[in-house]
Formats: C-alpha cells, sequence, structure tokens
C-alpha cells in the first residue's frame, strides 16, 4: 500500500485528492501548507508527495526545494501540482501537472513516479 501526502491550501482539492488516492487503496497523509508537510514528513514514511505550487507560508516550490536538499527526503517522488500553465523553472520535482487534475491523469503520475522510485539505485 503506498501512502501518498497531499499538500494543498484549499481543502476541497485536499479531500478530491483524497478519494481519488483511497480508490486506488493508498493511505493518505494531509497537510495545508508546506510547514505542515514537513511535520507529517519527520513522522511518517511517505511514498509520494503531491503539492499544489502557490500556498500560503511554505509552498510547494520551497517545499519540494527543502525535501530535494535534505538526504532523509530528496528520494520521494515530488509530484507538483498548479493552476498556472508553466511549472516552475528553478524547482527540481519529479513530476507536474495542471490544475484542473482529471482523476485518471493524477493517478497515473502517482503510479509512474512511484514505479520510478523503486527502480532508481540508492
Amino acid at each position: 500500500m503506498k501512502t501518498v501526502l497531499l499538500v494543498d491550501d484549499d481543502p476541497a482539492t485536499i479531500e478530491a485528492w483524497t478519494l481519488c488516492m483511497q480508490s486506488q487503496d493508498c493511505k493518505v497523509l494531509s497537510a495545508f501548507d508546506g510547514n505542515g508537510a514537513l511535520a507529517l514528513l519527520g513522522e511518517h514514511s511517505v511514498d509520494i508527495v503531491v503539492s499544489d505550487w502557490m500556498m500560503p507560508g511554505l509552498g510547494g516550490a520551497l517545499l519540494c526545494q527543502t525535501m530535494k536538499t535534505n538526504s532523509a527526503f530528496a528520494h520521494i517522488p515530488f509530484l507538483m501540482i498548479s493552476g498556472h500553465p508553466h511549472p516552475p523553472a528553478f524547482v527540481h520535482y519529479d513530476g507536474y501537472l495542471q490544475k484542473p487534475v482529471e482523476t485518471e491523469a493524477l493517478l497515473s503520475a502517482v503510479d509512474r513516479l512511484c514505479a520510478a522510485k523503486h527502480r532508481r539505485p540508492f
């Protein structure tokens, strides 16, 4: 069973993504900003982070950058999601989807990134 950490400041988005992930028998953790996500990452083993880009406080770009520069979290795939048509070029994320996100596209991206994680040598 995959553990997915969902990060978005919109409760309705978190709810929709949660239902999507639970339909695939995923364990879901959620946070409303990057600081909450980092706290959860410190307490739980996570297979992938799915995060909005623009959030108050610690947004998705800084969350991703913080994770990728921390050896404890750098191996976790990061799927960035945003309403902006162009992903941030200064961040090394593993995947990008534009809102609104179709359920099938979200599930496919999560599966693809988790599978790629298991093929990487550590």
